[in-house]
């Protein structure tokens, strides 16, 4: 039922393993905080209470002991996990259910490549769902297999941690509603930006494959099932690729179709083949018929879907857990050698009047979602202004390096220096433009 592990998937699900029990046991270990470790991810005495439970941790001795340092690296980065690891599970899970039970091709027609309104929705519903940046990756990669356009995915991307509710509310009472109303502001015009140019990308180029890195079967028609078990046939006997007139005929459109769907890829000499998934840095080249086997939207019954969804979540869970341990302990060093305390003692006053600095900052440090406002309330202490709070209120929940990696693993390169590039100079843009007013 479960699809077995390759010799890399195994060593990083071990690693997963190793690093969540690794913070589970320091926590009890020391006497620390179980709630803060889950709520923050953070190696915290017990009994701290008000905005400093979300910012407080055991202080981290610098030195040049490099195995100290390695140690403290290590242990931070498995507080992190930790954290992270509920919502990553979560997100796996809500991926899985998106990829079975959402019908691509009814999603597709009616969606098409995504377009303005369609990201608008999107930007909204992300404001809606408070999914943080810590989970969100899964989800993500179940909306790109559902069918749902990359620009959409892309909007909801950037407004659920940015921009959802909880967040707002909170910016709102403990920063006050001018900075809450600029950050609505900023984070629609950062993901209408990013997601109508992704919309623009996916309606040229058209391959799935192409812009992405995930791989899962979408949920498709019987017709258009039977019609890739023909093609697959084909495809199987001839690896090198066909041209449509040897493939199928006056079906070129159903070929795009299962192109767009992931299914097939078309070469430079217009010869349809089968992808080739790439897998922690290895490839593989599915050459069998059986890849392209999907499974339908309607005749299968309730228990072998949720039989489907787990295997789906599973099959996830290990393409993604090499970019999780990666994301995490850069999250750990960056909270070694740039902790959070250290950020707001060293970059307070009018050194962090510069709107572009605070963008940077926002990108370097580690900050999960809900955690970035009493950070900023702090940085506003040592007297940061308004146009660079916003900057890194922005840029702290979703842009920061560790979310950047696990983005990596669902996104091609090109579609993720996009986001990252338009993101940032919207950060920047929003916090002058706040200024001026």
């Amino acid at each position: 039922m479960f699809r077995n592990p390759n010799k890399k998937e195994l060593i990083y699900f071990l690693a997963v393993i190793v690093l969540y029990l690794s913070g589970l046991a320091y926590v009890y270990v020391h006497n620390l905080s179980f709630s803060s470790l889950y709520k923050y991810g953070l190696l915290q005495p017990k009994g701290i209470i008000g905005e400093e439970v979300r910012l407080t941790e055991i202080e981290t001795p610098l030195s040049l002991n490099i195995p100290q340092v390695l140690w403290y690296i290590y242990i931070k980065s498995s507080a992190v996990l930790v954290e992270l690891f509920q919502y990553w599970i979560i997100g796996m899970l809500i991926a899985a259910g998106l990829v079975v039970f959402v019908p691509w091709e009814k999603v597709k027609k009616k969606m098409g490549y995504g377009g303005f309104g369609s990201n608008f929705v999107a930007v909204f519903v992300g404001a809606v769902i408070p999914i943080c940046s810590c989970g969100i990756v899964p989800v993500l990669a179940g909306m790109v297999e559902a069918g749902i356009p990359l620009g959409p995915t892309m909007a909801f991307l950037i407004g659920a941690p940015m921009l959802n509710l909880p967040a707002v509310f909170m910016t709102a009472g403990i920063l006050g509603w001018k900075l809450a109303i600029g950050r609505i502001l900023g984070t629609f015009g950062i993901a209408l930006a990013v997601g109508q140019v992704i919309s623009y990308w996916q309606r040229k180029e058209r391959f799935l494959r192409r812009l992405v890195k995930i791989n899962a079967v979408p949920s498709i028609s019987k017709e258009l099932r039977e019609f890739a078990f023909e093609v697959g046939k084909k495809l199987a006997t001839n690896p090198q690729g066909l041209r449509t007139e040897e493939l199928a005929p006056n079906n070129e459109d159903k070929l795009f179709l299962l192109g767009e769907a992931g299914i097939l890829d078309r070469n430079k000499e217009n010869k349809w083949h089968f992808p080739q998934t790439s897998r922690l840095g290895g490839t593989i080249n599915t050459t069998s018929a059986c890849f392209v086997l999907p499974t339908g939207d309607k005749d299968i019954p309730f228990g072998q879907r949720i039989i489907r969804l787990i295997t789906t979540a599973w099959d996830f869970f290990l393409q993604l857990n090499y970019y999780l341990v990666l994301a995490v302990l850069i999250a750990g060093a960056i909270k070694v050698i740039i902790p959070t305390n250290l950020i707001v003692n060293f970059v307070g006053g009018k050194s962090l009047n510069s709107v572009l600095v605070s963008s940077f900052i926002a990108v370097l440090a580690y900050v999960c979602t809900y955690v970035e406002v009493p950070t900023a309330l702090a940085l506003i202490h040592k007297g940061m202004g308004g146009g660079a709070t916003l900057s890194y209120l922005l840029g702290g929940p979703g842009l920061s390096l560790p979310s950047i990696v696990m983005l990596s693993g669902v996104f091609k390169p090109k579609v993720l220096w996009l986001y990252v590039g338009i993101s940032f100079i919207g950060c920047v843009l929003a916090g002058y433009i706040f200024n001026l007013f």
